[in-house]
């Protein structure tokens, strides 16, 4: 329905993220005022309700869920047709079961030799469950538990809403070889694409600076919970993305249970209208010819309402929609052909690149 974000695109990422600025390098005199601020007090900070304080108790309380994964490969990072040694990857992880499971990014585990996990000074052998190239997300499995670490839960509370543009949010991740460390930052922005990569869910983009092994950590809302973890670096502009919570706990279901994930299409595409009566419309510009839309009626200047219960006003709309769709369901597609409104039941497709 839409291009589709490739393999290299975090392929390419991630090896920039393979110099954390300091509160006063983003914040400037606010972060004078952080450092003397309670909670309560918070308006002194331009509204914000993140303080020093409570920075430490969300690192203290997260750290011990966070590991730094290894990858060794024959692969030089950047060139796959070069094998002339021996490379070693790092990127963060975190536990999000009490089975030692562990979500990571796919680029370090892609054409790994050997996975191994170090969390608190011991290094752990671990395999790799499955991987979503298509969000660059892994699952990987300790071979042996270690004793006493924290795990992260993915289903943690309603988080259907993404975390808010200016929200502050705390990054903890090892960088190069060093222990689990926090980082101040804002969510900076929302997207849907990268240039002329669309990606299949809403991501959000923060200014943390993942140069070092960045990639693959949790990030986390000023009351402990999670907003999602590290995907990319864009070093141009010294920011990243970070996979929201619930798409990352739907990727990790979905491993967990199959082995990989299957994304839903419909086997349309669509361009965004201005009516006189709407501000914006999704009309449908393309029916694939054999596709299952094409099958179940769907046609060229069908306008787009609702796939299933989610309005659809924007191509995000769309795209957030049959990203939590599961597969095995018939997609409900609601909308308007010449002034009158339908309803028709599409079996999905799975998305192709």
């Amino acid at each position: 329905m839409f291009k589709g974000v490739s393999r290299w695109f975090f392929a390419i990422f991630f090896i920039f993220s393979c110099v954390t600025l300091s509160a006063e390098d983003l914040y400037g005199e606010c972060a004078a005022q952080l450092t003397n601020t309670d909670v309560d007090d918070c308006v002194a900070c331009q509204g914000c309700c993140l303080t020093l304080d409570s920075v430490k108790k969300v690192f203290n309380e997260k750290k011990k869920a966070v590991v730094r994964v290894i990858r060794l490969s024959s692969d030089k990072p950047g060139n796959d047709t070069e094998k002339d040694g021996v490379y070693f990857s790092t990127a963060n992880g975190f536990f999000v079961s009490n089975e030692a499971y562990v979500v990571s990014v796919a680029s370090i585990v892609r054409n790994a030799q050997k996975i191994w996990v170090d969390y608190m000074g011991t290094s752990y052998m671990a395999e790799c469950v499955g991987v979503d190239d298509d969000t660059n997300v892994a699952v990987l499995r300790l071979l042996q538990s270690p004793t006493n670490f924290v795990s992260i839960d993915l289903n943690e509370g309603d988080r259907s809403n993404l975390t808010e543009i200016g929200s502050f949010v705390v990054f903890v991740g090892c960088k190069m070889d060093m222990d689990p460390a926090p980082d101040i930052g804002l969510i900076s922005g929302k997207n849907v694409s990268y240039w002329d990569n669309s990606f299949l869910t809403t991501y959000l983009r923060t200014n943390f600076d993942l140069a070092g092994g960045g990639s693959g950590a949790p990030v986390f809302e000023s009351d402990g919970k999670l907003s999602g973890m590290t995907i990319a670096y864009l070093p141009d502009i010294r920011s990243s993305f970070v996979l929201p919570r619930r798409a990352l706990a739907r990727v990790f279901n979905s491993i967990i249970k199959n082995g990989h994930v299957d994304h839903a299409s419909l086997g349309i595409e669509v361009r965004a209208e201005c009516r006189f009566n709407s501000c914006q419309e999704m009309v449908i510009s393309k029916v694939i010819p054999g596709s299952t839309a094409e099958l179940a009626g769907m046609k060229v200047g069908d306008i787009l309402k609702k796939i299933d219960d989610a309005p659809i006003s924007y191509k995000e709309d769309i795209l957030n929609a049959l990203f939590f769709h599961e597969m095995k369901d018939d997609v409900r597609v609601e909308f308007v052909r010449d002034g009158d409104t339908s309803v028709l039941s599409v079996k999905p497709e799975k998305y192709a690149e």
